[in-house]
């Protein structure tokens, strides 16, 4: 948690403002979440609602600082390692080296999540989710210990609610859901024992379930649209990314993948998984299976952003704590060179001026222009951050490019928003043109001209003002 403190006036990430601009304004509107879309369930919405009590939030020079948000990243941050101890006083191998083990598996949770290369300091579906993750798999474990009562009904309970909390937050993280599915399936010749568990897990994770849909629909958002945006959009986002994602693509994913390396993650996921191959135990099919699934997810995310490996935190802490004594020094020396690497980076990062952005420049460029919050902007595509810090509002419903290029590919939709009554004083672009990978962009770039005119450029983003606003006048170029 310590570690997080440098961080807490950073401004925030595309992903971050994106979030918080929308559970702002989460009511009864004309797209999924009022006003906006976006491919995440609900849970994620409401604790970047909370996230809005916890601190003030305003614009910079910087761009948008939202310091409650970081607040609860470090708060889950903090959970995480508590939890990872408790996690791993139950999974540990008994003898003398069980606390040592202990100890080590806490110190590696928290070294990972204090790391640059792991996403800090974003907050995002990935580091919310990791303390249900983790809270559920304290409870299934100990709801299968002692005889059957109200203690280990309600834990059952508790880590049904947890699991399905977790997918709440990021639909991808059923974690808790696939290591108890490998639990029974490996638990087959001892299912009497698991008796009256089951239901109950399976209850506390249905409440929680048809608790969250409730919330949702009260606040406008439709069972069937979430279905579509949680489910279906994946798989339609997935197709689009393999049949015209650019370059830029694979280069994250070569990224991440040294991140993994150089973080230490990969190596303390070999040594681990290897010992436990070595000499299984009871769970050790179930922790395979769950690091397997968190895997997955990494790969299958398509777009490979650094905070997408905050996800196989569970995996790891569940190998190194379930892995055999005799694998206690060689996973020490990994955890030993993980702590080296994230306080290399940690204190880089920290040492690290923040430079000015042309985002932030194309921002604080729209707020000293803008006669008011009703003037509008829309960016494309993408970076929420620049609608966050012009403090402008934006009448588009996507604040994420993927969504543009999955459910807008012909910009039908953005040219009915240059074009209609709402239509914003401002479109920021990203280049020359609309025109990017995955849309046809020609209508809207037309119209964009026609209506249109450039005042000002910072880098690679181009400002254009409606011409109805003002008089047109020569752009300018910083």
């Amino acid at each position: 948690m310590a570690a997080w403190l440098p961080f807490l006036d950073r401004p925030l990430t595309a992903d971050e403002s994106g979030f918080m601009l929308l559970a702002q304004q989460w009511g009864p509107g004309h797209s999924l979440y009022g006003d906006f879309w976006v491919d995440r369930p609900p849970l994620l919405i409401w604790l970047f609602a909370m996230a809005g009590h916890l601190g003030s939030s305003g614009a910079t020079t910087a761009g948008f600082v939202a310091p409650g948000l970081k607040v609860l990243g470090t708060v889950a941050s903090g959970l995480t390692v508590g939890l990872t101890g408790v996690l791993a006083t139950l999974v540990a191998p008994a003898g003398r080296g069980r606390r040592t083990r202990v100890v080590l598996t806490a110190v590696l949770a928290a070294a990972l999540l204090s790391s640059p290369l792991f996403g800090t300091p974003e907050v995002d579906g990935e580091l919310l989710a990791v303390p249900f993750v983790l809270g559920g798999l304290v409870c299934l474990i100990a709801a299968l210990r002692g005889a059957w009562g109200w203690r280990t009904a309600g834990l059952a309970v508790s880590a049904g609610a947890a699991g399905m909390a977790a997918a709440l937050v990021k639909q991808n993280v059923v974690d808790v859901f696939v290591f108890a599915t490998v639990l029974v399936v490996v638990s087959h010749g001892r299912m009497a024992r698991l008796g009256w568990r089951i239901p109950a897990f399976a209850g506390g994770a249905i409440t929680v379930l048809g608790v969250a849909l409730a919330g949702a629909w009260a606040h406008g958002t439709s069972v069937t649209g979430l279905w579509e945006a949680v489910v279906l959009f994946r798989g339609q986002a997935s197709e689009v990314i393999d049949a015209s994602a650019s370059g830029a693509t694979l280069v994250r994913g070569a990224e991440l993948a040294a991140a993994a390396v150089c973080t230490g993650a990969g190596v303390v996921l070999v040594v681990a998984a290897a010992a436990i191959l070595r000499r299984t135990t009871p769970l050790a099919w179930p922790v395979l299976a769950l690091t397997a699934w968190e895997l997955v997810g990494v790969a299958a995310g398509g777009s490979y952003w650094l905070h997408y490996l905050t996800g196989i935190v569970p995996g790891l802490v569940l190998l190194v704590a379930a892995a055999p004594p005799r694998s206690g020094r060689a996973l020490t020396r990994a955890v030993a060179y993980t702590v080296a690497a994230t306080l290399t980076m940690w204190t880089y990062r920290v040492a690290a001026p923040i430079p000015p952005s042309p985002e932030a420049q194309v921002s604080t460029y729209l707020r000293e222009h803008s006669h008011n919050s009703e003037d509008g902007v829309v960016v494309g595509f993408g970076h929420a951050e620049i609608v966050a810090a012009s403090g402008l509002s934006s009448p588009y419903d996507y604040l994420w490019s993927l969504p543009v290029r999955v459910r807008d590919p012909d910009l039908v939709r953005l040219r009915g928003v240059l074009a209609g009554p709402s239509a914003p004083r401002w479109v920021v672009v990203d280049g020359g043109s609309l025109d990017t990978w995955g849309l046809e962009a020609d209508n809207a770039q037309q119209y964009l001209v026609r209506h249109y005119v450039e005042r000002v450029s910072y880098d690679n983003w181009h400002v254009w003002q409606r011409r109805s606003a003002e008089g047109t006048s020569r752009g300018t170029r910083r």
